[in-house]
């Protein structure tokens, strides 16, 4: 350690004991002991360039490794050496050094020595460095500087303090012009709607309301908790959704008025217009079957046990084509896919259907009984339907399995899944959670209509048991847990 006899030392004597404390320290800097730098490649830059003379002060303005690279550009007049400019980068970002030791250590280092460059305001800091490292007196030093540098750290604070709550103003000043912003846009579009035409008066309303909700979520940003952040997302994709539909009917609507408005109103023009009615909760279920069905891949792996059964008949059958009607979000289709079997798909749904199209499924938008009458007799393999019989009404359903026995090849079959109210919470209550739903079915009553329609050796499949409830009593256990699903695959002769 340097020790400090004599109270009028002048420069050079400083200098001459910086380098012997720096001698010292070789053992635990590897970068100050043994390094050719005469091997280290120079900046392939103009050394000429770098300013001979600079302040410290001019160093400290960076940060990290562009630090380094300036304090070694300046000093040495050329870029780190792999190994010192990651020695002293990692004890930078541990604490272990400071940026006025780095600076030190590499201007008063034998190179820096060489090199000659000025760091003005530097000397004195790093004495105080060195001299904080002899006991006793060093921990008065530090002391002493902590109580003369307490004033500007007080300071500092001040404007830290002062900043952060100019910002936090700006910030809040931003907010409330992005909302009024937006509540401006929201109106605006409002306008326009309406100057659109009475034919748009019930799509406005609907447009309106969600437009309404719009504005009071995006109210509501500031004060929303953790969960209603998680929740967001959905919400904004099932608005989208819904908007975007209403936006497409509308034009299609206006563009229908504006082609008709100059003539009488053909029969075409008016059967368009009830077509278009049809579709009025497209939206709308398929942001309920988002909600209620479940996640794309959990589907995808409750029809592949149907796999195995499709995949033989498409062999009896010399490998037909696979229907799956009411084919909504596309599952079954992928899968069918994925495992090379041509298949189509059929949905009454436009934007189900379009969401097919956009995954490069086969989907036809069609009625099922029209699509099935329209094919010729002995055409598919299978025909598959997985929870739609309980929408249909029951001559609708009885015409279905007729149309699906005329036009499988012998050999082919028919999937129909739908809830099983043989589970309790199925029947009582998880089925009415579909408001379009008709009424539930027995599996054996199913059944009974399927082969009572011509097929032959039905086979009743019971699916998804309810695994977390268990019962002492075994009878009420049985119907808590059975399979809250069932399907019937039937054969054609």
């Amino acid at each position: 350690m340097i020790e400090i006899n004599n109270p009028e030392i002048n420069i050079d004597e400083i200098k001459v004991r910086i380098e012997e404390e720096l001698q010292q320290h070789k053992t635990v800097h590897p970068l100050l002991k043994g390094t050719d730098f005469k091997s280290v490649p120079r900046d392939s830059r103009d050394v000429e360039s770098v300013p001979r003379d600079v302040s410290k002060d001019y160093f400290l303005q960076f940060h990290g490794q562009e630090f380094i690279n300036r304090v070694y550009a300046s000093i040495l007049h050329r870029e780190p050496d792999p190994q010192g400019g990651k020695i002293y980068l990692d004890k930078l970002q541990s604490g272990e050094l400071t940026k006025v030791d780095i600076i030190g250590r590499l201007r008063y280092s034998r190179e820096g020595r060489r090199k000659k460059v000025l760091v003005k305001g530097l000397l004195l800091p790093f004495l105080l460095r060195i001299f904080f490292k002899i006991p006793l007196l060093g921990w008065g030093l530090r002391f002493v500087t902590c109580l003369l540098n307490l004033p500007a750290v007080l300071k500092n604070i001040r404007k830290l303090e002062s900043a952060s709550i100019e910002q936090t103003f700006l910030m809040e000043e931003k907010m409330e012009k992005t909302l009024r912003q937006l509540k401006d846009e929201i109106e605006n579009l409002k306008k326009d709607i309406i100057r659109a035409g009475a034919v748009r008066d019930t799509r406005i309303t609907e447009i309106s309301r969600e437009q309404a909700r719009f504005g009071e979520e995006a109210l509501m940003i500031g004060k929303a908790d953790k969960n209603d952040f998680l929740k967001l997302p959905k919400q904004i994709k099932d608005q989208k959704i819904t908007l975007l539909d209403m936006q497409r009917r509308i034009l299609l609507l206006l563009e229908e008025a504006r082609k008709r408005l100059p003539e009488p109103i053909s029969n075409e023009a008016l059967t368009n217009m009830v077509k278009e009615e049809d579709h009025i909760m497209d939206a709308m279920y398929l942001s309920f079957e988002d909600r209620f069905r479940g996640e794309e891949a959990d589907i995808k792996e409750r029809v592949s046990v149907y796999l195995p059964y499709v995949q033989k008949a498409c062999e009896k059958t010399n490998n037909g084509l696979v229907l799956d009607v009411g084919c909504g979000r596309g599952e079954w289709l992928k899968v069918l896919k994925e495992n090379k079997i041509t298949a189509t798909g059929l949905d009454l749904n436009r934007l189900m259907v379009g969401k097919c199209r956009e995954a490069g499924l086969d989907v036809v938008e069609s009625e099922v009984l029209a699509y099935l009458r329209d094919q010729k007799s002995t055409t598919l393999s299978v025909v598959t339907g997985f929870h739609i019989v309980e929408h249909l009404p029951f001559k609708t359903m009885i015409a279905l399995f007729d149309e699906s026995l005329r036009v499988l090849k012998p050999g082919g079959m028919v999937v129909f899944e739908t809830p099983n109210p043989e589970n309790l919470m199925v029947g009582a209550c998880d089925f009415y959670t579909d408001p379009s739903h008709q009424n539930p079915i027995p599996p054996n009553t199913l059944a009974y209509l399927i082969e009572a329609r011509g097929f032959v050796n039905p086979e009743i499949l019971r699916l998804h048991p309810e695994n977390s409830i268990h019962i002492e009593d075994q009878f009420l256990n049985h119907y808590f847990t059975i399979g809250r699903d069932y399907s019937v695959i039937g054969f054609k002769a």
